[in-house]
């Protein structure tokens, strides 16, 4: 797959431009990082903040499922990234409804 030239990109549309750019030159991998990055940061803030893992993993779904939603109207991610964090939303919360305690 050869890729363009930087150079061929409009910088003056903003960071948004580059962002895109640099995502169709690592295949869509740096929207798969931010994702992640968002995900694990927003559960180890929850958890160190207030000491509840299960309620952490729910927190981090919704906030991983609303910039995902951002994210793939603005055609950042593919449906299949944003369909996993769906998944990740649905998994946080059934882990949190069904705690014993």
């Amino acid at each position: 797959m050869p890729i363009t030239s930087p150079t061929t990109i409009n910088a003056t549309k903003g960071f948004g431009e580059i962002l895109n750019y640099v995502n169709y030159c690592t295949d869509g991998w740096i929207s798969n990082m931010i994702m992640i990055a968002i995900w694990v940061i927003v559960l180890m803030g929850y958890y160190k903040a207030k000491d509840d893992f299960k309620g952490a993993l729910a927190i981090a779904g919704y906030g991983t499922f609303v910039i995902g939603l951002l994210f793939w109207i603005g055609g950042f991610i593919t449906g299949v990234v944003f369909g996993m964090s769906i998944a990740v939303a649905i998994i946080g919360t059934l882990v949190l409804l069904l705690d014993a305690n």
